[in-house]
């Protein structure tokens, strides 16, 4: 084995919430996202090898082949990773994630570490519109994940002071900046269960949402390519299942856009209020929420300084996302923490506030700091009369002092990794 980086090279890929936008994505809805400051972190470097190397603190170790994939293993994204990217060269790396399984879209996050990655051993350019269908092909491919674009888009084009709107056909994005700081505060409560897309009801709910746009409009592959009208004028004729799943998708849209402006305008309570609406279509319409995660939902947004909350991610276990006050948000988390553990003592659950956070992005090693002990002393005899009135390491040679050739010539070194 040989690297070609003489330390790693450390990714940190964010994970993402999304106040408004529950499921739509898939279906060609805009969404709104950002990225918080947890997420997974990748440490790597090149194997000069087909091979890849990762290791893990929650899961241990593992080596394998590029080309193998096994969907049941937890480095099924490294594997199809590098199935995606048909890489030619390995990795090893190490990688580390907390609230994995949360709703906060870790897979997401994982998986495009390890594309960046293996791109960059492998010595691919891609642009960030190409990592974003990347990751849709490694889980949707490879996986058998019937997502959208919103987690890879979110956590691509991430900004820390901005809520993003997304248009999941187009793929445009537009940055909505904050309000002020101190007004307001993002709160995750996670319940303590965990859940996996593709063993839940997930795709079950996709397959819903096609069949139902296929059935108001003959062609119509989802929702987004049904017009408004047609949806109103025939809903009736849908079948229970598919016509609140088709109820949830238009009216969520029109959340998104309510709540883009509210944003816009800083009426954080109007924006709440809508996430408490887009949570109640999620349970009616869409019937996505668990029991535990439905009791969560009305705890947080019952709790003062709390706006509104919805669930994150599809709704089957994971975390409560929660709009706050700035200045009543620790408190909220803490009676939050209190009322649910109380009634649950046997989930590890949790609550705290989630700062915002940039998108994906590449951390390369510090320099390895060196030291050198530059000699500037003696009394120079040999260089009399000149040392009488100026010190020996600052006489000028060629209109520079001595001491400067001296400082110029460690720098070179330093600079050149060299070693002093």
């Amino acid at each position: 084995m040989t690297s070609r980086h003489p330390t790693p090279i450390t990714l940190f890929s964010p994970y993402r919430i999304c106040p408004i936008g529950a499921h739509i994505d898939h279906q060609g809805g805009v969404v709104l996202g950002r990225t918080i400051n947890i997420g997974t972190t990748l440490e790597y470097e090149l194997l000069d090898s087909n091979e890849l190397h990762i290791t893990s603190d929650q899961f241990g170790e593992v080596k394998f082949s590029i080309g193998a994939l096994d969907t049941n293993h937890w480095a099924r994204y490294a594997q199809a990773a590098a199935r995606v990217l048909k890489a030619k060269r390995g990795i090893k790396a190490h990688v580390t994630g907390s609230l994995v399984g949360a709703g906060l879209s870790s897979s997401a996050s994982v998986g495009l570490a390890f594309l960046k990655a293996l791109a960059n051993v492998n010595q691919m350019e891609f642009s960030d519109e190409q990592f974003v269908h990347l990751d849709f092909e490694l889980e949707h491919n490879e996986l058998g994940l019937q997502n959208g674009l919103l987690d890879p888009m979110s956590i691509i084009y991430g900004k820390r002071n901005a809520l993003l709107f997304m248009d999941t056909v187009t793929g445009s994005v537009s940055s909505i900046m904050d309000p002020p700081s101190g007004s307001f505060a993002w709160v995750v409560a996670y319940s303590g269960i965990s859940r996996e897309l593709t063993k839940s009801g997930f795709n079950v709910r996709v397959a819903e949402c096609h069949e139902a746009a296929s059935t108001l409009q003959n062609g119509a592959w989802k929702l987004g390519d049904v017009p408004r009208e047609i949806f109103e004028a025939k809903k009736m004729s849908l079948p229970e299942n598919l016509r609140k799943r088709a109820e949830h998708f238009f009216t969520e849209v029109d959340r998104v856009h309510a709540g883009a402006k509210m944003w816009k305008d800083a009426d954080l309570e109007r924006f709440g209020q809508l996430m408490n609406e887009s949570c109640q279509s999620s349970i009616v319409n869409y019937q996505s929420g668990s029991d535990i995660l439905i009791e969560l939902h009305e705890l947080v947004s019952s709790t003062s300084g709390i706006y509104g909350s919805r669930f994150s991610g599809g709704g089957y276990g994971g975390c409560v996302v929660a709009l706050a006050s700035r200045g009543h948000a620790e408190k909220a988390c803490a009676e939050i923490a209190q009322k649910f553990k109380s009634a649950h003592p046997e989930l590890d659950s949790k609550v705290f506030v989630v700062e915002t956070a940039d998108g994906l992005a590449t951390h390369h090693p510090s320099p390895v700091t060196r030291s050198a002990v530059l000699l500037a002393a003696g009394r120079g005899k040999r260089q009399r009369p000149y040392t009488d009135v100026t010190p020996k390491p600052l006489l000028e040679v060629n209109g520079r002092p001595t001491l400067d050739y001296v400082l110029r010539a460690v720098s070179k070194l330093v600079w050149n990794g060299s070693a002093l």
